[in-house]
């Protein structure tokens, strides 16, 4: 049952690089078409030479009618041993055929194996873009990598040349052996002795390997994953002196990688060496028996030089098979590999209905909790906003704020209860729909190595300078930009690392107010921008538009205080709500933040 699924999964995997073979599989069959034509012209060139010395030299009756043709096309047996040169020249136009088939094999396996590369680098990029956001916050960003590179690479050197080199090396041995068995049996037998042994010798290192194969990719996934993780977070790292133990996290991944790379190579090493000894073993037996036949009279000079010629044709193709199996292994691990990602379900973005969204939004007895985890995040949570409305969330980490607004924009759906916008249930509305409408700034904003004004227009990329401007002064960072030398034409380079926090945060803020979304969530987002300028960014939203309802997760009393409504979260549920003047009344943990906050203040001013 086991060996039936194990086929059923490398049948799949083969027709996995059928699928990203469409549009050169015509070129795929004409190459291998040049493959059979090239093995068949690397066979004739030992005929040549028994043809030469045998009848042309010894002057033996020529009985061999693919070379009677082949000597007539230049004038014959007779005319050829009076001028030697011309059976030079048979030699030199077969072998210049043959070059000229060999690159073109070359040319051919390359365009091949580049063309579907790209398409399927292409197809995993795209896929990866589609996949829902808990999937990515699951998954290691370095061995994602590690299958868009290095596992894609792997398939793209198997296509490159080890199928066209699988067809040659059983193409030559069958075509080899039917001509030794009919040049001299007895010969033939003791010429293909060893080939069972290295063709079995090679499927078992081939079963063999693949484990081996697998555990080194997935090591090199981790080691790939440690270092993006650490260049990421670099300034953790320099802040908290743990340079030595992230080098010591490091040397024992490498190490680990080091430990089944090494062990890889002794297999192969292992193999090539018994394999060599088995080939250079049968290829001395031949040349024996060889000489031993030849002189009892069995054999010509000229049909030895074939058994010689042939017996290193067929010895080391079918060795080779096991580097060949061995390759195929790690292919198949590798497709294996990227074939999760693919199978991966896709986010359905374009699903759903695309209704007028203002900022009507009901939540009613909602409940959610992550796939992975048992207990729920967000319990029985009730509240209404109304359309202009500034909500304030409030609550201690962990308390489901951001859980909260992330329903919203459907990362994430909700297992019981119902939310609704206008009137429509959130389940019901697009996602891509939904995302346009409503605008989000993260407590961690990203910027990516562009110009300021390349990230401002990232949400928008139709806007002009006049709108991202507007949207920069809303934000507060419009002088800031300014002040720099370039203007709106800095790079900030790669996540924003030559900008401070706060400057980082605005011009997220920027990015986000500049697609007018109906719409707008901070997430935590005003936290590294000073008092003043929180209150400067909440004055200029209010001007912007009227019917903006904004949603503001916060731990600041100072921020909450001017929202129209406060809802504070406590172990996932609604503990209180209200306006800030109604819930400094009530006994609770708003109160006590406010009082909290204040006694800060107090001593900061102190």
């Amino acid at each position: 049952m086991k060996k039936i699924k194990e086929k059923k999964n490398t049948i799949q995997k083969m027709k996995f690089i059928i699928t990203f073979m469409d549009g050169q599989k015509f070129k795929f069959l004409v190459l291998m078409g040049v493959v059979l034509i090239y093995v068949g012209l690397s066979l004739l060139s030992p005929i040549l030479f028994q043809f030469l010395i045998d009848n042309v030299i010894k002057q033996d009756p020529l009985n061999n009618p693919l070379m009677s043709w082949y000597s007539g096309l230049f004038g014959g047996v007779d005319l050829i041993r009076k001028n030697l040169w011309l059976g030079a020249l048979m030699i030199i136009s077969v072998n210049l055929l043959t070059l000229s088939l060999q690159f073109f094999r070359g040319k051919w396996n390359g365009q091949i194996s580049e063309i579907f590369a790209e398409k399927l680098r292409n197809a995993l990029f795209s896929h990866l873009q589609h996949l829902p956001y808990a999937y990515h916050q699951k998954s290691k960003t370095g061995d994602l990598i590690q299958r868009c590179t290095s596992d894609v690479d792997t398939v793209r050197r198997f296509i490159a040349g080890q199928f066209s080199e699988m067809l040659y090396a059983f193409a030559v041995t069958i075509i080899a052996m039917v001509v030794l068995f009919n040049v001299y049996a007895p010969l033939a037998w003791i010429a293909i002795i060893a080939l069972p042994i290295i063709f079995i010798f090679a499927y078992v290192f081939f079963i063999k390997m693949q484990e081996f194969f697998k555990k080194s990719d997935e090591a090199e996934g981790y080691l790939s994953n440690t270092i993006q993780e650490n260049l990421a977070g670099v300034r953790v790292v320099k802040a908290f002196n743990r340079e030595v133990y992230e080098a010591e996290k490091f040397d024992e991944k490498n190490k680990t990688y080091k430990n089944l790379t090494y062990r890889l190579i002794e297999l192969l090493g292992f193999y090539w060496g018994f394999s060599d000894f088995i080939c250079l073993t049968q290829i001395l037996v031949v040349v024996l028996f060889g000489i031993s036949f030849a002189q009892q009279g069995f054999l010509t000079v000229g049909q030895f030089f074939i058994f010689i010629s042939y017996e290193g044709m067929i010895l080391w193709p079918i060795r080779n098979v096991g580097r060949i199996l061995s390759d195929m292994g790690k292919m198949l691990v590798s497709i294996g590999r990227l074939q999760e990602v693919l199978d991966s379900p896709v986010e359905p973005l374009e699903e759903g209905i695309t209704p007028e969204i203002q900022g009507d939004i009901v939540f009613d007895h909602v409940y959610f909790k992550y796939e992975d985890g048992e207990q729920e995040v967000l319990k029985d949570v009730s509240f209404t906003v109304k359309q202009g409305q500034t909500i304030a969330l409030l609550g201690p980490t962990g308390s489901g704020k951001s859980s909260l607004v992330h329903l919203l924009t459907r990362l994430y759906d909700y297992q019981k209860g119902s939310i609704t916008l206008n009137g429509t249930e959130l389940k019901e509305i697009q996602r891509h729909h939904l995302r346009k409408n409503i605008g989000i700034v993260l407590q961690e904003p990203f910027l990516f190595s562009k110009t300021i004004l390349e990230n401002i227009r990232l949400a928008n990329p139709n806007a002009n300078e006049r709108q991202v401007i507007e949207a920069a002064k809303a934000a507060s960072v419009h002088r800031v930009i300014n002040e720099f030398d370039l203007g709106y034409k800095t790079l900030v380079g790669e996540k924003g690392v030559t900008l401070s926090g706060g400057q980082k945060q605005r011009i997220a803020i920027a990015r986000t107010i500049i697609n007018k979304s109906p719409i707008l969530i901070f997430d935590d987002s005003l936290s590294a921008v000073d008092t003043e300028t929180d209150a400067s960014i909440r004055r200029a939203l209010k001007e912007l538009s009227g019917g903006l309802t904004t949603f503001i997760i916060t731990h600041r009393v100072a921020t909450a205080q001017a929202a129209d409504q406060i809802v504070v979260l406590q172990d996932g549920g609604v503990a209180q709500m209200g306006t800030h003047s109604e819930l400094v009344k009530q006994e609770g943990l708003y109160a006590r933040i406010v009082e909290i906050q204040g006694r800060m203040i107090e001593g900061e001013a102190a």
